[in-house]
This record gives C-alpha cells, sequence and structure tokens, in this order.
C-alpha cells in the first residue's frame, strides 16, 4: 500500500505524562542531603512503580484517539488504526507508525504536545534490529546485533561438563532475541541451547556453530507489496518427538505467512518451543503444534482485517497424513491427549475460520525448521531457507479439504438426501419423507417402516422358535 514508517521516542516520558489522581509518597534517599524524616510527594509517576507504563499507555491514549476515524483495535491494546489510512502501534514511550502520508501528519499533530527525540523515517534501528523502506516494501535483519557476538571457548572432550555454564547462557539468550525478532532458522537452536539442564562442552560448540550461521548466511526478512485482492494468512505447523522421546527433546514449531496470487510473502509470526502439555504419540502433537498456529494467528487476521477492511482467509499446512486425515473426517483419535485440539480444528473448519487444510510432503515443510535444530538427526530440511532466499513461498500440496467441502461432501455411509443410512440390499425401497407426513408417534410406541411394509417385515422382534 505504499506505506511510510517512521518511530518516534518520547523524552522523559513518565514527566509528561497526566497528573496522577493522588500523590506518590516516598522517603528521601540518602543521596538528596534531606532530614531523616523528610518524605518527597510526587504528583506524575515515577519510574520503579508497576503501574507507571499503564499510567502513561492511557495518558497518551485518548490522545491517539482524537486522529480521525481512527479506533482502537479489538485484539491488541496498544495498536490504533484507521481503514486503509495507517496503524499506530506503542509500547510505553516508543511509537512505531505506518499510513498515508495524511495519517502521518495527523500523528505528527498529536506528538507535537509532547516533547520527543528526533524521529526515524525510512530507516529504523531499534535493539540491534535495522529496518529499512524502499521501492519494494519493507526489509529487516539483525546484522548489527550479531556483528557484535562472540564465539565461546570449548573445552575439550565434547563431553566436559561445563563448571560455569553463565556464558553459555547469556550467548544463547542473545541468539534468542535474535531469532525472535529477524532470524526464524536459528529460532530452534536457541530454544535448545536456553534450556539445557546439564550443558557440556558439545553445547558451547552447538552455540558457536549457531553464531557461525548467524554471522556466514545473513537474511533479511522482506515484507514486499501484495496484491490486495489475493491476501491469504498461511500457517505451517510441525511437531517433533514420538512417545519414547523425552520431555526435553520434543519441539513444538509453526510460522504464519501473509502471501498473495504471486505466492511472494511477509512473515508475520513464528515459534519454537516446548509443548505446553503432554503428548502421548506424534499424532497428538502434530495436532497441538496445528491447533497452537491456528490460535495464534486468529488475532493477526482480525487485525489485517480491520486494518484492510476485507476477508483475509485463513489456510492450514501439515505434513501429517493421520492428522489430516482425523481432521477432515469423523474418526477418532487413537491418542485420547489430543482430542480437545481435534475438535477445535473441525470447528474452525467447519465455521470457515480455517478456509483451507492442506497435508503437503515432509521436505517441503518450512515448519520442519522450527521442530528440529540444525545440529539433529536428520536435520532439517531446507524449505525455510529456501523461501527466505527467494521470497517465494511455494508449496506442493498432496490433499486439500476447503470449508465448502468440508460441509458438503458426503460422507461414506451417510445418505444426505434422505437423512439416514441407505437400506440394505433386499430391504426394499426407502422413500423420501413428505411435506405433509403426519408427525412421528411418541417415545415407546410401535410403527411399521415404510421399507418393512414392502417386504412383509415388521419393526416388532420375533419370537424364538421354541426349542
Amino acid at each position: 500500500m505504499a506505506w511510510r514508517v517512521h518511530t518516534e521516542d518520547f523524552l522523559r516520558a513518565y514527566l509528561q505524562s497526566d497528573i496522577l489522581a493522588k500523590p506518590v509518597y516516598v522517603h528521601a534517599p540518602p543521596e538528596a542531603d534531606e532530614p531523616p524524616s523528610a518524605v518527597w510527594a510526587f504528583s506524575r509517576p515515577m519510574y520503579g512503580k508497576g503501574n507507571t507504563g499503564r499510567h502513561f499507555h492511557f495518558s497518551t491514549q485518548k490522545k491517539f484517539l482524537t486522529i480521525p476515524n481512527t479506533e482502537l483495535s479489538s485484539v491488541f491494546d496498544t495498536v490504533y488504526f484507521s481503514p486503509r489510512r495507517g496503524c499506530l502501534s506503542s509500547y510505553v514511550d516508543d511509537t512505531l507508525t505506518a499510513g498515508t502520508p495524511d495519517f502521518e501528519a495527523d500523528v505528527a499533530t498529536v506528538l507535537r504536545a509532547y516533547k520527543t527525540h528526533t524521529p526515524d523515517h525510512g530507516a529504523i534501528r531499534f535493539a540491534g534490529i535495522a529496518a529499512y523502506a524502499d521501492a519494494d516494501g519493507l526489509h529487516c535483519h539483525g546484522r548489527p546485533y550479531t556483528d557484535a557476538l562472540l564465539p565461546l571457548d570449548a573445552p575439550t572432550p565434547m563431553t566436559t561438563p561445563l563448571g560455569n555454564p553463565a556464558a553459555l547462557h547469556s550467548l544463547a539468550a542473545q541468539i534468542l532475541w535474535v531469532g525472535r525478532v529477524a532470524r526464524p532458522d536459528v529460532l530452534t537452536n536457541a530454544t535448545h541451547l536456553v534450556n539445557c539442564p546439564n550443558p557440556s562442552s558439545l553445547d558451547t560448540r552447538r552455540a558457536n556453530d549457531t553464531l557461525a550461521i548467524l554471522t556466514n548466511r545473513p537474511v533479511t526478512l522482506h515484507f514486499p507489496r501484495l496484491d490486495a485482492d489475493s491476501l491469504r494468512l498461511s500457517v505451517y505447523a510441525d511437531y517433533s518427538g514420538s512417545t519414547l522421546s523425552p520431555m526435553d527433546k520434543r519441539q513444538v514449531g509453526y510460522l504464519v505467512a501473509l502471501t498473495d496470487a504471486s505466492r511472494r510473502f511477509s512473515l508475520l509470526h513464528w515459534a519454537s518451543h516446548r509443548p505446553h502439555r503432554v503428548c502421548r504419540g506424534s499424532t497428538a502433537g502434530e495436532l497441538l503444534a496445528l491447533a497452537d498456529a491456528v490460535a495464534a494467528s486468529l488475532d493477526v487476521r482480525q487485525l489485517l482485517q480491520e486494518l484492510l477492511s476485507i476477508r483475509v482467509p485463513l489456510d492450514g499446512y501439515t505434513d501429517s497424513a493421520t492428522a489430516y486425515e482425523l481432521v477432515t473426517s469423523f474418526k477418532d483419535p487413537a491418542d485420547m491427549s489430543g482430542k480437545n485440539d481435534l475438535y477445535m480444528l473441525r470447528r474452525a473448519l467447519l465455521s470457515g475460520a480455517l478456509a483451507e487444510l492442506n497435508h503437503v510432503h515432509g521436505h517441503a515443510n518450512p515448519a520442519d525448521a522450527l521442530s528440529k535444530p540444525t545440529f539433529s538427526r536428520p536435520p532439517p530440511n531446507n524449505a525455510l531457507a529456501d523461501a527466505l532466499r527467494t521470497g517465494c513461498l511455494r508449496t506442493p500440496v498432496i490433499a486439500h479439504t476447503t470449508t465448502d467441502g468440508y460441509r458438503s461432501t458426503p460422507r461414506p455411509g451417510i445418505d444426505l438426501a434422505y437423512g439416514h443410512p441407505p437400506a440394505p440390499d433386499g430391504a426394499g425401497e426407502v422413500c423420501r419423507q413428505q411435506t405433509n407426513r403426519p408427525p412421528g408417534p411418541r417415545q415407546g410406541t410401535a410403527r411399521r417402516h415404510p421399507a418393512a411394509a414392502k417386504t412383509g417385515g415388521t419393526d416388532k422382534t420375533p419370537p424364538r422358535p421354541a426349542a
């Protein structure tokens, strides 16, 4: 939509918030050189109080809502939008704005009432993450942050326990930050490294290898200008683990991408973490991963629909044939630990919240890299790396089921025309129910069935022959 992006930071934000309803009283610190009994009264929020940021948020919220045709998002409390004009997101004293020149002018009018730092236009750098906009769209990478990371010394042999794993945990946490905001291809490695129960020299080597991936394989996330008439939200999910896998080796991963008819995409959300509940088998894990992915994407889709004033269909992708078969049929799962996720996915597909469910090959599922670390055996596939390199998300589909097909396609053994199973061979003809047919008998009374009437049968149980 050719929107421009810029950020702005409030200067001494809490001193610019509204006056408190009641002042906050604190003892004067010793450095103030005040009498021991001195008490200070603060009429505005102060750093260190739990509700300080909340008070400043509501101070600015009423100002942002004065922008013409601007509303508060129904799913995110810190996001304001004006349909097809722009969007504004605030986080305490930081604001991020994207929109038309008119919308940006309205936001600037509101911000003139505050003292702010010099805003960043077009090129943004925040917490080591760089973003810039051009004619093709928005681009984001984490190289300013990763260039400052240093590898660790790995003692030999590889099985040597680490006496002080603080350095490993620090590096793993830094990689985790980059993986969550700019590098989905290393997020699974980071989640495994930060959760090592007994780290050894081998884990240090794995952390160094992950750092080498960050520095030697530069990745830039591209957010191209997509065709609004063919937008779709695609959700890919995967699960790694089995019944015999230890709990720390099981992993759920998924990604949410906005695509159009050209198959270009923008990554909007991705996650890789341990299952939040026990999955007895791999099928239950696949259902859990797909249900988590669909649930996480609903809020994102709602914001897109509010902002763009169009309906954005949601598609699900899984490489589990069993999970796909269970969702698109009326079969009960053998592993009951996935029953709730199965019913949720069925209801989503039936109601249209999930417009389409697709079964894909395991080697073509980009979420595979979010459920397996690069140091696993076998390693994850290259689908995600190829998509990030080419900027296109092309996934061959084995089978798919749409909401309309799920609602209307007959199931084996069910005759939708007559409302009950067809009569067995030799039982006679089953007639279509007539509109002027008298009401059926009450419970407990007997009535001859039309099919039984033609064959001479009866609803009564025949007497047993004498011995």
